[in-house]
């Protein structure tokens, strides 16, 4: 059983556009793909443990993982189920959690010149100012499912 369809038959692939395409990328270790860690600790949880386990299978399959730090996006952060905004951490505070995670990241991914790559989303998004912009101005928009809770 090739990566593909172990991973379909784990239940970790649920829809797929282009599945044959995918199939084969992904079987002959052509893929490069990303997963998105949130700073809003110094520690990773249990929930990343998945999505690391799945990251690590796919690179030892020959596919590139690129490591996503949301050293941008931890500013905002997602108060998903919360009627409150998360507290809004110091630049330092996430910028010690993004190495905190890369260091326990590094136990299970393998970085290197053709290996994973590691970015940080502050890289760009800080000189857009778009997260001010998320901050300041999109707190005021609601979503329709919980109107009477922001949606940042």
């Amino acid at each position: 059983m090739k990566i593909y369809e172990e991973l379909k038959a784990r239940g970790l692939i649920a829809q797929v556009t282009g599945e044959e395409d995918v199939r084969r990328l992904i079987n002959n270790g052509g893929a490069k793909f990303y997963i998105g860690f949130d700073p809003t600790a110094d520690s990773l949880h249990v929930g990343h443990f998945m999505a690391l386990c799945l990251m690590k299978r796919l690179q030892l399959a020959g596919n590139k993982p690129v490591v996503l730090l949301g050293g941008g996006t931890g500013f905002v952060g997602d108060p998903s189920g919360r009627t409150d905004m998360r507290t809004i951490m110091s630049a330092e505070t996430i910028q010690h959690n993004c190495a905190c995670f890369l260091k326990q990241i590094s136990k299970f991914i393998e970085f290197g010149q053709d290996k994973a790559l590691v970015v940080n989303n502050a890289d760009w998004l800080l000189d857009l100012k778009y997260i001010d912009l998320l901050r300041d101005v999109g707190r005021a928009f609601f979503s329709q499912q919980h109107a009477a809770r922001p949606l940042l």
